[in-house]
């Protein structure tokens, strides 16, 4: 007992320097909140997979919170402590829920689908109404707008990105489910997808909530959600990457959900 609590103190301790590099070694900056993206989320998938959603949750917070701090983003430490340990902990609860169980698959794939769409709608009505109905506010607040033409571009251009994203991301997890049913040796599975876009989604919209709350405007926060849903994407790719590249190694037995 001794000695598997010891592994498991190791394994967070590791996996929450592997969040650390990842996100603060790869940053780029977001223009509108003076925040930034990173790879970090892709580890935090994988500490979950690894230990599990508690050990993954303080690991993930630990890592991610402790990369702001060094970053001089410090109005962000206490916000992604708490953001990316429920990434970790959604993640894992999904997964065991899922787990060998289509119909909490079909009902966790449904709501998460469902409030995806009801998130991207708000977040374009924000856009148009609330941006337009205050623009001078917006053009004081970003150094590359000086105008309104400057600002109907950048709202047009910010609602594209919102909509491809909206539609992209939930067409490529229905093809790659597919795909992933019809072909038993890949690596990831259907759970472990759902408990990936869970978390994802969760880190886009925590996010947006605290952006618009430091800011004291959603308008100015709806800008980064399409740099968030960048994040994400990426995070997810490296994830199925580095998961493959461990499932060939003695690790699977230590942890191997799907």
């Amino acid at each position: 007992m001794t000695d598997n609590k010891t592994k498991q103190i190791v394994y967070t301790a590791l996996m929450a320097a592997l969040i650390f590099a990842a996100t603060f070694s790869i940053r780029i900056p977001v223009p509108f909140t003076q925040g930034y993206i990173h790879a970090g989320d892709s580890m935090i998938f994988i500490a979950v997979l690894i230990l599990g959603w508690k050990n993954g949750a303080i690991a993930a917070g630990m890592g991610s919170a402790l990369s702001d701090l060094l970053a001089g983003y410090s109005q962000y430490i206490l916000p992604t402590l708490v953001i990316k340990g429920l990434m970790a902990v959604f993640m894992g609860l999904a997964l065991e829920k899922s787990h060998n169980n289509k119909k909490s698959i079909f009902a966790l794939s449904a709501i998460t689908v469902g409030v995806w769409l009801i998130f991207n709608f708000i977040i374009h009505r924000i856009i148009t109404v609330k941006a337009l109905g205050d623009p001078d506010m917006l053009i004081n607040s970003f150094e590359d707008v000086s105008s309104i033409t400057d600002l109907t571009a950048l709202i047009e251009k910010a609602e594209s990105q919102i909509l491809v994203f909206a539609l992209i991301i939930p067409l490529f997890l229905i093809i790659l489910s597919l795909v992933i049913k019809k072909k038993e040796n890949i690596s990831i599975h259907i759970p472990q997808l759902l408990g990936m876009t869970i978390a994802g989604l969760w880190m886009i919209f925590g996010y947006f909530i605290v952006e618009g709350v430091m800011y004291g405007n959603f308008a100015i926060a709806a800008f980064s959600v399409p740099w968030n849903m960048i994040q994400y994407i990426m995070g997810f790719v490296i994830a199925v990457i580095v998961w493959a590249a461990l499932k060939k190694t003695p690790i699977q037995k230590h942890y191997d959900k799907g």
